[in-house]
């Protein structure tokens, strides 16, 4: 856990940040990405593009450090996502895959970081049956994350 309280404390430069943001660019901006990378890629530059505004509009001393805190746990809870997807695939697993998908998006829906009011924005992501990554824009990646592990070891 010391490792990931690392990425949140302040930095110089929004190293963490960038290295996310530059990756999930790459992706989506290669001819070979297959359609789930290309798909994963474009939430990730959506969700970084999105906080790095609202970081900005906020105009805080920890903006870098939280940028970068942000966008680890944004990798953090999307890797997880994909895990628990993939344990539980197979039409003898469909219900339990469909209610670890709602724990995720619950988690993104609870934890919002901005409390935005602009929910079109915000849940664009969400109202698309076909979306791979149905999650908020606004929200806390630390807490989302740490709050969906909490409920996933529950799950027997």
């Amino acid at each position: 856990m010391a490792l990931f309280a690392a990425f949140c404390l302040p930095s110089r430069s929004q190293q963490v940040y960038n290295m996310v943001f530059e990756s999930a660019t790459r992706t989506v901006n290669n001819p070979m990405s297959d359609y789930t990378q290309l798909r994963l890629a474009q939430f990730k530059k959506t969700a970084l593009t999105y906080l790095r505004q609202k970081a900005e509009i906020a105009d805080t001393v920890l903006n870098i450090s939280l940028l970068d805190c942000q966008a680890y746990y944004l990798q953090q809870f999307i890797t997880s996502y994909l895990k628990q997807v993939i344990r539980y695939s197979g039409e003898h697993q469909n219900g339990m895959r469909q209610a670890v998908i709602k724990l995720f998006i619950k988690s993104s829906l609870d934890c919002p970081l901005w409390k935005d009011s602009d929910v079109e924005t915000t849940h664009s992501y969400i109202g698309d049956a076909e979306e791979l990554t149905p999650f908020s824009l606004d929200t806390d990646w630390q807490k989302a994350y740490q709050e969906v592990n909490f409920l996933i070891q529950q799950i027997p």
